[in-house]
């Protein structure tokens, strides 16, 4: 087929690719639940909850570049626990905060990771596949990662939004 085995067989490539599948996954579920539950569990206005969830993407932005860019120096099992960890809780505090900065704490940490993996995994993606295959292994990392875009929306809808 179009996808060569060899690329698909590698270990380093299925987890980068599926790392960045939750992690997108997640941020994506975040990005439109997180006003959806502030405004329910805290009363903030729609104004309140726009301005406070885009400083928190705005933030968790910045940082995940800073974090792309010392990433070669922590290593490969660091940036995927950090980025695992703090998608984690992420999760777990959207779920159970009750708060306004907790869960905007939640919306920004979800971006953080999600595009902490994009940059990260990328290269691991890339980098672990034979050079003629790297064309389509990036395609394949993208497509994994853009299907979060997808996923996460429907899990929203079918968890908070409906």
């Amino acid at each position: 087929g179009f996808v060569p085995s060899a690329v698909l067989r590698t270990p380093v490539f299925r987890t980068a690719t599926l790392m960045a599948l939750t992690l997108s996954t997640s941020y994506f579920l975040l990005l439109f639940a997180v006003p959806r539950l502030m405004a329910g569990r805290t009363g903030w206005s729609t104004g309140a909850v726009a301005t406070g969830q885009l400083v928190a993407l705005l933030t968790g932005s910045a940082l995940a570049l800073g974090f792309a860019a010392v990433s070669a120096r922590l290593g490969r099992a660091r940036v995927r626990a950090v980025l695992l960890t703090v998608g984690a809780l992420a999760a777990a505090t959207a779920a159970w905060a009750h708060s306004a900065p907790a869960l905007l704490a939640a919306a920004g940490a979800a971006v953080f990771c999600a595009t902490g993996a994009n940059a990260t995994q990328s290269m691991d993606a890339a980098s672990a596949v034979p050079a003629a295959h790297r064309p389509t292994a990036i395609g394949l990392f993208i497509l994994g990662y853009q299907l979060g875009g997808a996923v996460g929306p429907a899990v929203a809808t079918l968890l908070v939004l409906s």
